[in-house]
């Protein structure tokens, strides 16, 4: 089938290429368990996207998607991701980065489905909010605004990767493709 979800997978890089060894932290990204390798996300051989089963395809971001490296090139880069995915995923720790706010309220201005996997804080936690997290506002925002913002409440990084994969695995389904891609299909 030639029709596929096209995700973006926000969140930030908890790695830094000038690091030695910043591969082995790499690996532990939940973008490369998803992808299968490291090296497809750090280096794509395709940067049109990567096929992660039959009916999703991953567009980014990559770590080197820009090989200027320039701060511009980037953003314009995951800009035109984000334009063009089906559904944006996030994976929101203690205090999401500038950047992955910034691409979550893109996100939502543009109406897409968004799919928010935040570890979820101890009760007693003082977090603004009964979602206790840091990223409370940007969260309840996009539900507010956006019909298509969904949340995932996680124990941990580990519990966000393993419920972002079955959401891959069990919802992007041929039977549930977005309407404008179901009549392109025909």
């Amino acid at each position: 089938m030639d029709t596929k979800y096209k995700l973006f997978f926000g969140g930030a890089f908890a790695f830094d290429s000038r690091d030695e060894d910043y591969e082995i932290a790499a690996a532990e990204d939940y973008r490369s368990q998803i992808l299968g390798s490291v090296q497809t996300l750090l280096r794509p051989k395709d940067m049109s996207g990567v096929s992660i089963n039959d009916n999703v395809l991953y567009i980014g971001p990559f770590y080197f998607e820009a090989e200027s490296r320039k701060a511009d090139d980037i953003i314009m880069c995951e800009k035109k991701m984000i334009e063009s995915c089906t559904d944006a995923v996030f994976v929101l720790d203690d205090a999401a980065c500038p950047g992955t706010i910034a691409e979550i309220m893109l996100a939502n201005s543009l109406g897409k489905t968004i799919h928010m996997f935040y570890v979820k804080h101890d009760d007693d936690d003082e977090t603004e909010s009964n979602l206790h997290t840091p990223c409370w506002y940007p969260l309840t925002l996009c539900q507010l605004t956006n019909d298509k913002a969904k949340l995932y409440p996680c124990d941990d990084l580990n519990d966000a990767a393993r419920k972002v994969i079955d959401l891959i695995t069990f919802s992007f389904t041929p039977e549930d493709q977005p309407e404008d891609q179901v009549e392109e299909a025909q």
